[in-house]
């Protein structure tokens, strides 16, 4: 079978959601945005990706205070929407679709599990 032949890498419509194949990548968290915030590092990592049929984000806080990786990203406010504007358009740009996954992160959210929050003298030994 070739590649032409192979469904995996044949067009599909989703909803109206139209993409090159069918292969979608998971979310994964990447803890890379300080403070929270979006930055080009994850813009570059996800535009190497973009042929991918469809990206799906890391987990994005929903509102303030939900964090449970302490650099996973958040689109609660207007700086953080504009900021991830430029992940959208790089993948845009290099021909890819993405769909964010948002979240809440519940009970891992409450600060006696958030060890990076922790004062020294109870944080645990992680690093």
């Amino acid at each position: 079978m070739t590649i032409a032949e192979n469904k995996l890498f044949q067009p599909v419509t989703i909803g109206d959601v139209a993409l090159d194949n069918r292969i979608i990548m998971a979310p994964l968290t990447r803890t890379r945005a300080l403070n929270h915030m979006p930055n080009a590092l994850m813009a570059e990592y996800y535009s190497q990706r973009a042929t991918t049929g469809l990206l799906i984000t890391e987990c994005t806080m929903v509102s303030e205070g939900t964090s449970s990786f302490g650099h996973d990203p958040g689109i609660y406010s207007k700086e953080q929407i504009e900021a991830w504007k430029l992940t959208t358009d790089a993948v845009h740009k290099a021909g890819g679709r993405i769909f964010m996954q948002i979240w809440h992160a519940g009970r891992a959210s409450a600060s006696t599990f958030k060890w990076w929050q922790r004062s020294s003298s109870t944080k645990c030994d992680r690093d």
